[in-house]
Order: C-alpha cells, then sequence, then structure tokens
C-alpha cells in the first residue's frame, strides 16, 4: 500500500508530539534521580542527561503510525536498527564504552537492514548506473551505518546543534522523497525529523536537557537506514558533509578511536562566556575548533556557524537529487 501526504504528515506530527513531551519530562524527571552532567559553557550548571529516550519515543510513535498505514517492512527494519543504537548509546551514557565498542555496536546496528532485506543491492547517482552490487552493496552497509551514526554523535558538541542538524538532514531527505513521488520515504524521513526537532525544543541554547550518545547515535543510524532503505544514499552523505568533514578532521589528528570523554586535550577552552581554539598540539582538529580560530565566540555562535554550514549542505543534497531524478 502507497502511503499518501496525508498519513505522512500525522505520522510526523505524531512524532513530533511524543518527543517534546517525553523531553519536557525527562528534563523535569532526570534531575530529581541526579542524571545530569555539567554544561561547561554556563558555570558548570547541572543539566538533564541523557535525552535519547525522549527521541527513540518519538520516532517510535512516528513509525509505528507509519506502519499502520503501510505495512511496510523496511519501517520496522529501520525502526529495529535505531533501537539497536539506542542501545549502545545508553549503555555509553550510563557506564562509557570504550570508543572501539561503540563503534562494533553500531555495526551491529546495520545487521537489521541486512537481515529483514530492508534494502536494494543499487547506488542511485547523477546520470550514473552502476547495476546491481550485490557482493558489495551489503558491505557498504556495514560500513555506512557505523560511519553515520558515529559522525553525527561527533558533532554533538554546542547546544541544540546534534538535533538541530539531523531535523535539518531528515527534511532534505524528505524533499527529494517528496519530489520522486515516494510518500513513503518522505514519510519515514519526515518522522526523524519531526522525533529531532520535538526534541531540540528543549535542546536548543540554553538547553534544558541534552541527548547524550543514546540521541545522537539512533538519530544518525536512523538516517542512514533511512537513505539504504529508501535509495536517498547520494543525498544523505551529502547532506552529512559538515558531520562528515568533521570526524575526518578528528580521525586524522587523533588517529585513533579514542572515546572523546579521554582525550588528551579539548579543541576549545573556556574563556569566560565564549569559546576559543585551543593552541595545544595534541587538541583534535573540528568545526568548533576551526570556526572559534577566528577568535573568541559564544556558544549560541559557534552553533550557529556549524549550523549554516549544515543549511547549505542540505541545499546541496536536494539539488543532488534534482541530479537524480532528472537523469
Amino acid at each position: 500500500m502507497q502511503l499518501q501526504p496525508g498519513p505522512a504528515v500525522a505520522s510526523a506530527v505524531a512524532a513530533f508530539a511524543v518527543s517534546a513531551a517525553a523531553a519536557w519530562y525527562l528534563s523535569r524527571a532526570l534531575p530529581r534521580i541526579g542524571r545530569t552532567v555539567p554544561d561547561v559553557m554556563k558555570g558548570n550548571r547541572p543539566v538533564a542527561h541523557p535525552g535519547g529516550p525522549a527521541i527513540m519515543a518519538g520516532l517510535a510513535a512516528g513509525l509505528a503510525a507509519l506502519w499502520a498505514s503501510t505495512g511496510d517492512p523496511r519501517v520496522p527494519a529501520l525502526l529495529a536498527a535505531a533501537s539497536v543504537a539506542f542501545a549502545v548509546g545508553i549503555v555509553d551514557d550510563l557506564v562509557i564504552l570504550p570508543g572501539p565498542a561503540k563503534v562494533a555496536g553500531t555495526v551491529a546496528a546495520a545487521l537489521p537492514i541486512l537481515l529483514m532485506g530492508a534494502y536494494q543491492p543499487t547506488l542511485s547517482l547523477p546520470f550514473v548506473y552502476l547495476g546491481r552490487l550485490t557482493i558489495i552493496y551489503p558491505i557498504l552497509v556495514l560500513a555506512g551505518v557505523p560511519v553515520a551514526a558515529n559522525a553525527l554523535n561527533m558533532v554533538d558538541v554546542v547546544n541544540g546543534v546534534v538535533s538541530a542538524a539531523a531535523a535539518m538532514i531528515g527534511a532534505g531527505v524528505a524533499a527529494f522523497e517528496a519530489m520522486e513521488g515516494n510518500w513513503a520515504g518522505a514519510g519515514v524521513a519526515a518522522v526523524i525529523a519531526a522525533a529531532a526537532l520535538g526534541f531540540w525544543l528543549l535542546h536548543r541554547y540554553p538547553s534544558r536537557i541534552l541527548p547524550g550518545d543514546s540521541g545522537s547515535l539512533l538519530l544518525g543510524t536512523a538516517i542512514a537506514a533511512l537513505a539504504i532503505s529508501y535509495k536517498a544514499e547520494m543525498v544523505a552523505t551529502v547532506a552529512m558533509l559538515p558531520e562528515a568533514l568533521n570526524g575526518f578532521f578528528i580521525l586524522s589528528t587523533v588517529r585513533s578511536l579514542a572515546e572523546h570523554r579521554k582525550m588528551r586535550a579539548r579543541p576549545t577552552v573556556i574563556v569566560g562566556d565564549s569559546m576559543v581554539a585551543s593552541d595545544d598540539p595534541r587538541a583534535p582538529v573540528t568545526l568548533a575548533r576551526l570556526l572559534a580560530s577566528r577568535g573568541p565566540l559564544s556558544e549560541r555562535d559557534v552553533g550557529r556557524g556549524i549550523l549554516a554550514l549544515q543549511a547549505f549542505s542540505c541545499a546541496l543534497a536536494i539539488l543532488t537529487g534534482l541530479l537524480i531524478l532528472l537523469g
């Protein structure tokens, strides 16, 4: 059954409402049980953490509504992949996993897509047809999911960025799927964007709740699963260029999968209420560090800089989608 625009919109509204309500509840409940982390940009003010369960609740509600409308088997596969990533993230939020263990967990998150057959072994590229990649494509799935999940996780550095970035990427993919007339794919993308946006209401500057790895890993995994299952690989890849570049900069300078909390030097330092690029040669290169290298910047300005790059990449992604459709 092909989904129509109405049910897709209704599912996105459900995802937004549940995510926002759950984030509001957790922002009050978590501090009462001691689940907070210090916000170093605001004098170590305690902030509720982790908020990933709110995003997971919104995503599950929206995807359940979509599945009820279509019976599309790709929907439960995507939800299963996101659930595995969420489980890995929540364990990391509570006990701190080593970097390699976190990567291995996100590789496992790719397995539901393969085991449930929620993919086609082809790539959608502008003006190019590569044929069926029967052997190579499953390998790309096993690599692509952890890359996307951990890349989005690495950009979670200032208030509001990771949830806003995920919402923008989801909206960009939704626009491509809608232009293609694939309302099932557009509905899934809209649900991901809406779940991220509902959480952003309390995650935006100044944050009242932080997503934790449980939130960022599940959003990255959901975006990767969306791209794979609904043939938007190139569009999603272009939309995630800021995250990809940030991850590449970090890995090329740190040269390991060390957990970011255990890095020997921070990429930025706090001076008053501003961020300044670190001059420590051991500090990794990141988008935040590059932006702060122009001089002291407020946390809000660093976030705006990252999201401006995100908006530009999403515009390029939509243009890429148009080229794919024309080809």
